[in-house]
């Protein structure tokens, strides 16, 4: 099948996605999120506007943060313009028929399970749990992938050993936790729960496990507002849960009758964008300088001498594509310092120039659109000896270059 707007084979779609080959380039995908939103195994209408683009960016975000733990199947992010922003280019991979899931927090399917057992995939908890109530430790919870429109499987670990073998099953087991544990961490450092997760993997051809797909969006994880929890009660969220809870108790709709769900209402839609932006504008909105990772505090240790002055630092990122030449190369004889300047590029979200934009217009400043970005002042001796050396901190350290470019330039 080939699809009428993009000329391209399309090789699979999901309930969000849609996967297509690219005959240019062998062993490589184009998978595009779509603003679909699901629930309940069902594909729900209208779409979600905007949607797409957030679950993309944040993967990408997650992909930095998580990559000295996991390689992923992220190639680039040089895609056809009509899906520029909720596209990437990845690996094609031998996927593994599972779902890895992760639980902190007792809810959803597992509080269901626990309420008959005691128990969730196989796995005894403590009486006495409430439903989302924080588990001792995060516990692994795989489910077998149905066919669109029907509701995945839980399983337990002996049966993922069965479907895999026990070397991979414990290598997904592990990496699973791993990847939790980290995302957890940081999301807790800004307000958010990750109650809890599902990842997939695949294969390449030397045995390389990599994590694919989407990773620990509001699609396919469960983000709580930390001081609104509280075990037994409710909390405020920032995913599909509000989708989930509209169906459930104000739509009229029987979850158990073979009627579809009724068309989302357009303050349930716009209401819905609100907690995505939310959720990707408080994880991915900056990182202070006691969030730096080991692996950029190794970066700074190389970068002796040059001072920064000002912006925020943030993540390291793989693949840094060609980047512009240094302007004023002729004047750096007379230089005082050495400008970079970073930007989000043009495809991708930028939740704080939004907001400020947003709040502009309520202003009465019509007509004014706010891109946010940073700006770092770098000072030191014999600079004009190590432009090349300021290029490369730049790339590895003050732009996240998956989605963000970045200018270097002398001042006077």
């Amino acid at each position: 099948m080939v699809t009428s707007h993009l000329n391209l084979p399309l090789l699979a779609e999901g309930k969000v996605r849609r996967l297509y080959r690219l005959p240019d380039q062998p062993g490589r995908l184009l998978m595009v999120a779509t603003d679909r939103i699901s629930a309940y195994d069902h594909v729900l209408t209208p779409d979600v506007p905007g949607k797409g683009a957030i679950l993309t960016n944040m993967s990408l975000w997650w992909f930095d943060q998580l990559a000295d733990i996991v390689d992923n199947h992220l190639v680039s992010v040089d895609v056809p313009a009509e899906v520029a922003g909720r596209a990437m280019v990845v690996e094609e991979l031998d996927m593994f028929p599972v779902e890895c899931v992760v639980r902190g927090y007792l809810t959803g399917s597992g509080w269901a399970e626990y309420q008959g057992h005691r128990s969730v995939c196989g796995i005894r908890l403590p009486d006495g749990l409430q439903d989302r109530s924080r588990l001792e430790e995060p516990i692994f919870t795989p489910a077998v992938k149905a066919p669109q429109g029907e509701h995945d499987e839980n399983i337990d670990y002996l049966r993922l050993v069965k479907l895999v073998g026990p070397e991979v099953a414990a290598q997904l087991r592990s990496l699973s936790l791993q990847i939790y544990q980290r995302a957890e961490e940081i999301a807790r450092k800004r307000g958010i729960i990750l109650a809890d997760t599902k990842f997939e993997f695949g294969r390449r051809a030397d045995g390389t496990i990599v994590l694919a797909d989407e990773v620990l969006t509001p699609d396919s994880s469960r983000f709580w507002d930390a001081e609104s929890w509280q075990p037994g009660k409710g909390a405020d969220s920032f995913d599909k849960q509000y989708v989930r809870d509209w169906l459930t108790k104000e739509s009229g709709w029987d979850r158990a009758s073979d009627q579809e769900p009724p068309a989302l209402p357009d303050e349930v839609v716009k209401a819905t964008s609100r907690r995505y932006e939310e959720a990707w504008a408080r994880l991915t909105g900056g990182q202070g300088p006691e969030e730096v990772s080991d692996e950029q505090a190794q970066n700074e240790k190389r970068t002796d001498g040059l001072s920064e002055e000002s912006g925020e630092v943030v993540p390291t990122a793989a693949d840094v594509p060609g980047e512009p030449e240094s302007r004023g190369a002729d004047r750096i004889g007379a230089m005082s310092r050495v400008v970079v300047e970073v930007m989000p590029k043009p495809e991708i979200l930028d939740p704080q120039g939004k907001a400020i934009t947003s709040v502009l217009a309520r202003l009465g400043h019509d007509g004014l659109t706010v891109r946010q970005g940073k700006r770092f002042e770098i000072t030191g001796e014999g600079l004009e000896n190590r432009l090349d050396e300021i290029h490369q901190v730049a790339s590895e350290l003050l732009a996240n270059t998956v989605i963000e470019s970045f200018d270097v330039h002398v001042e006077d």
